[in-house]
């Protein structure tokens, strides 16, 4: 039974790849084998998925790739903006923060931005890893490509990609003289502003710089009735970032690469809104208006007013170093990729409970401690739940490869690395909770009340440092009697990593040091056949590791283990046509170990919580990406994802009893969904000596999605299924002199789809809600090119 839906996957993917094998053969039969046929179809995407350089449809794993071109036509701008880039893939923003994000692949996510919570999913910005998911969500603005590597990459990249692994690979700065300016202004006030130069080689120097300045800033999309500036409204932002890269190539197989990026985000988070409260908090509430207070306010329907007193700013400024060495030496090539970041973030007081203005009868906070004394407060405001925060994280990192060839059957590549984090946080909370009264308490003649609540308070503070160091290897044999068709892929890491922990609050039972190593061998095994030139199948066993850890939330704190994904896979690539089809498909199963799972207990403790190593899980599914090029001008592309998850075990600590059981009948997959799906078109037409038309449109689409595994209202709060709509309307390479001009007007969510970013169910104190993503936006763009 447990292999059926496996089975079920393997019959689906050879379903797809059957019909397509003849077609292909067709195909080859047909095509004439010449240039001009060759030259007429797709662009051939150049990947570094494996270490080394490679065409997209030669590397035996499943990969998404999107180059500069496409970047712009879909206006990709930051890492939230990456989401419909491949199949299984889903990035959102995660509550009371402006830059972090929560980044599924194939349903595996970790969506807590604490800073002792490693990410599923490995994000990397030139061959550096991005240590923390909690500030990640930085702008881009000069990128030659976006790799989407899925499933788990426990070899080359090592422990945390159990679900893959996201490459931005930024443009390096050219040999000639060019620059480029773009003006922008959309809807909410939206303005933004690029510019990029490049000096081209500096004499015989063989130096060349590329500098880049980047600003963008809108207004809110929801406006707060208690706050009187647009541009402090929820959803408001403010955005500069610079980037420099410095070259050396002087031809002779020794290059240096430096890039130092650096961006500062101010921000108000998007509104939080209340959409369940447990009967009798609503209750209490309901009086606030009589007191003098505001109603409260609770809707299935997102709002375009709220009432936020407590929305505050969140200030993020994210720097990176990344020097990267390339000396060639016969047949090999030594790289050594030196890596530095860091992460700032200042979060004011952030609201989220949705409402402002409520006010309620309080009594003293005595009343949680023996003797248990009833000392009213009278009438006062009332927070149901705010938070602020300050956050500091930064890294260092150090990898070093040997790629290279033995003859012309082996490929080889061998590496170290090494990773070392420090984290620290302070996170003061403020919440009522609301307590039924032992007896009707009167404040009116005729009316009592049956409930009462009390404003308290709480802290979250601790530091943490973290690493990791690994060696790993991988061979590739293409033996020469099979015309070099056949490859045979092993490769192996081992990985030690060492968690400390100083926690200084909750308490108690803080303060404690806490420390724990953990180490695991990961494996990889593949096998690829090239049918033909434009015709390849694989097959793929893999491990992945994430290391375990403490959660610096957790009361009780004992730390947790590693888990382990072993995952499966089969696929097929194929450029039909003279290349004028692409068309790659991917079947997988996944068997996870250990998954550790985070619980949310939030209580008189504030929003804490525990992980454990409560569940085992399998993920089995299908992925199919196709890029066609229908004409000469017209290019259609289109992915579909589905992944079916299932919990074999998932222990369940009641918070009221303290009993384990098992719920993996009913717990749910968070932050991701069964099925995402993309389509988009573009066309392109030269419009004489009035340059080029493009016009672009993309729906991507993602399934139902939940927040929280089990939670009292974690179906109130869940996301149906959505799609979204942007489109792009360009004209561009228009001559102005010696300079070529763009103009181009775009729309986001043109069918103003009501869709969520994320939501919070407070448990026990009874309410829960969510944030929502933007409405349509819409707006202007004018470029040059020199």
């Amino acid at each position: 039974m447990k292999h059926r839906t496996y089975c079920r996957a393997q019959i689906a993917a050879a379903a797809l790849i059957a019909p397509w094998m003849a077609v292909a053969a067709q195909a080859q039969e047909a095509a004439p084998a010449t240039e001009e046929a060759t030259a007429g179809g797709l662009d051939e995407i150049i990947v570094t998925a494996q270490k080394r350089s490679e065409s997209l449809q030669d590397t035996p794993l499943a990969i998404s790739a999107i180059g500069a071109e496409a970047i712009e036509q879909r206006g990709i701008t930051s890492v939230a903006a990456l989401g419909s880039a491949a199949p299984n893939l889903i990035i959102t923003e995660t509550p009371s923060a402006t830059a972090n994000p929560s980044i599924s692949i194939r349903g595996i996510v970790d969506n807590d931005p604490i800073l002792t919570a490693d990410p599923a999913v490995g994000l990397y910005v030139d061959g550096v890893i991005v240590g923390r998911s909690a500030g990640a969500l930085f702008d881009m603005m000069d990128l030659e490509r976006v790799e989407v590597l899925r499933g788990p990459q426990g070899t080359l990249y090592g422990r945390n990609t159990t679900g893959g692994a996201v490459n931005l690979i930024s443009a390096k700065p050219s040999k000639d003289f060019g620059g480029k300016l773009q003006v922008g202004y959309g809807k909410f006030d939206e303005f933004m502003v690029k510019a990029l130069i490049d000096t081209g080689e500096l004499g015989d120097t063989g130096l060349a710089l590329k500098l880049g300045y980047y600003h963008s800033q809108r207004n809110g999309t929801v406006d707060n009735l208690l706050e009187p500036l647009d541009k402090r409204d929820p959803g408001a932002r403010n955005t500069d970032a610079v980037r420099a890269a410095v070259r050396f190539d002087k031809g002779t197989g020794f290059t240096v690469d430096y890039v130092f990026d650096s961006s500062d985000r101010n921000g108000r988070a998007n509104a939080f809104q209340l959409r369940a409260v447990r009967q009798d908090i609503l209750d209490y509430l309901n009086f606030s208006s009589a007191f003098g207070g505001t109603a409260p306010v609770v809707s299935q329907d997102r709002l375009s007013q709220v009432r936020l007193d407590n929305d505050g700013n969140a200030h993020d400024k994210v720097q990176g170093h990344a020097l990267t060495i390339n000396w060639e030496i016969g047949d090999a090539t030594l790289r050594s990729i030196t890596g530095y970041r860091k992460w700032d973030n200042v979060s004011d007081s952030s609201d989220l409970d949705g409402n402002g203005g409520l006010v309620g009868f309080l009594v003293s906070p005595a009343i949680l401690v023996p003797p248990n004394a009833f000392i009213p407060q009278g009438i006062g405001p009332i927070d149901l739940f705010s938070t602020s925060n300050e956050r500091h994280q930064k890294q260092f990192s150090q990898e070093f490869n040997l790629i290279g060839s033995i003859g012309d059957e082996f490929d080889y590549v061998l590496g170290a690395y090494y990773f070392r984090e420090r984290a620290t946080e302070d996170n003061p909370q403020r919440f009522t909770l609301v307590l039924p009264s032992p007896v009707p308490i009167p404040i009116a003649p005729g009316v009592n009340l049956n409930s009462f609540g009390v404003n308290l308070g709480t802290l979250l503070s601790y530091r943490h440092i973290s690493r990791s160091m690994a060696a790993f290897s991988q061979l590739t044999w293409k033996p020469a009697a099979l015309d070099s068709r056949l490859s045979i892929t092993g490769g192996l890491r081992y990985t030690e990593d060492k968690k400390h922990l100083i926690q200084s609050a909750p308490v108690p039972p803080a303060p404690r040091d806490l420390t724990r190593k953990f180490n695991r061998l990961n494996w990889l095994a593949n096998i690829s056949y090239d049918w033909s030139d434009d015709i390849m199948t694989y097959v793929r066993a893999s491990t992945g590791y994430k290391a375990g850890g403490f959660n610096a939330r957790a009361a009780d704190n004992n730390g947790f283990n590693p888990e382990d994904l072993t995952s499966y896979e089969i696929g097929f690539k194929s450029e039909l046509f003279d290349r004028r089809v692409r068309f790659n498909v991917a079947a997988f199963h996944a068997i996870y170990d250990d998954l550790q799972v985070q619980q949310f207990l939030a209580g008189t403790g504030g929003a804490a919580s525990t992980t454990v190593n409560a569940a085992k899980a399998t993920y089995t599914g299908i992925e199919a990406e196709l890029q066609a090029q229908i004409t000469d001008g017209l290019t259609i592309d289109g992915s579909i994802g589905y992944t079916d998850r299932k919990y074999k075990e998932f222990l369940f600590v009641d918070p009221m009893t303290g009993v384990a059981s098992d719920i993996s009948d009913v717990a749910k997959f968070q932050y991701s969904a069964a099925t995402t799906a993309n389509v988009g078109a573009q066309y392109e037409t030269e419009l004489g000596n009035f340059g080029k038309l493009t016009a672009r449109a993309d729906w991507s689409y993602r399934s139902k999605i939940y927040w929280h595994p089990v939670n009292p209202f974690n179906d109130a709060i869940a996301d149906g299924g959505v799609g979204l709509v942007n489109a792009r309307l360009s004209i561009s390479d228009v001559d102005v002199g010696g300079a070529k001009a763009s103009i181009a007007v775009w729309g986001r969510n043109l069918t103003k789809e009501e869709y969520m970013l994320s939501g919070i169910d407070f448990g026990s104190l009874g309410f829960a809600g969510v944030m929502y993503g933007d409405p349509r936006s819409y707006g202007i763009e004018v470029g040059f090119k020199f």
